[in-house]
This record gives structure tokens, sequence and C-alpha cells, in this order.
């Protein structure tokens, strides 16, 4: 937060569920907001819902040989809008930062489904996924 303040001096403080980590491992590991049992605590059992996406389905990964790892999306089942995401992937730090923009837009997981991505990407099941839910 010191280092927004002083790079970009405004009045708002900011949210800081809306901030992203990431740990540059191999493969890296990405996060932003909260995690799955921290939603169901906050917001109740049965109004989260988790969408999850292995790598070994993602066409990139495939190609690559990365199949280790995960995309799993948290989010609101009234709204729909994205309460929080975990990524294990080659490109964890990029993908976090589409979700984080999302959340801080306040965008239903499902719009994701009608931003079209490059393929093959990793950020192409993030649309996949997102179909999954408009779709329901």
């Amino acid at each position: 937060i010191a280092a927004r303040n002083i790079l970009l001096p405004l009045t708002d403080s900011g949210v800081l569920k809306s901030v992203p980590a990431t740990t540059f491992t191999s493969p890296e590991v990405a996060s932003v907001g909260y995690s799955e049992a921290e939603a169901k605590e906050e917001f109740g059992e049965n109004k989260v819902a988790v969408a999850k996406m292995d790598l070994a389905k993602v066409d990139r990964a495939v190609c690559e040989g990365n199949t280790k790892g995960f995309i799993k999306v948290i989010y609101n089942t009234k709204n729909g809008q994205i309460l929080g995401a975990t990524v294990m992937a080659p490109s964890g730090g990029e993908l976090i930062s589409e979700l984080s923009t999302a959340m801080t837009a306040k965008l239903p997981f499902a719009d994701l489904a009608k931003v079209i991505h490059p393929y093959p990407t990793y950020a192409m099941a993030l649309q996949l996924m997102a179909a999954d839910v408009y779709y329901e």
C-alpha cells in the first residue's frame, strides 16, 4: 500500500481484499481475496460457490507439458461477484491480475465468459470456467 501511495497518490484508501499476491516458484502460486474457507465463514456455506480447473484440462498447459497445477475461483452465488481466487500455474501472476481486476470492478464471474481470450493461452481457462457458470 505504501508503494501504491507513493507511485499513485490518491485519496482512495484502496481495497485490501483485491490486492493480489504471487510467489514466484515453479509453478507460480498466486492468490487474491478470500480463500474458500474464509468466504464460507464470512458469507455462509450456501452463498459461496467454487469453480476449479486442473491444468491438465488447459490446452496451453498440455502443449507445454505443464499440467501440474490448477485455477480456482470463489464467487458469490447470489450476485456472481468474485470473492477470491488461487492459481497454481506457470503464469499464475498474470492470471491473478485479470481476476483481481474483475473483483475490483465487481464483475460477476460469469461475465468473463463474454471476454474473448486468445487460444491457446492459460487465460482461456478463465473464459471456459466462466462459461460453465454462465450457462448453469
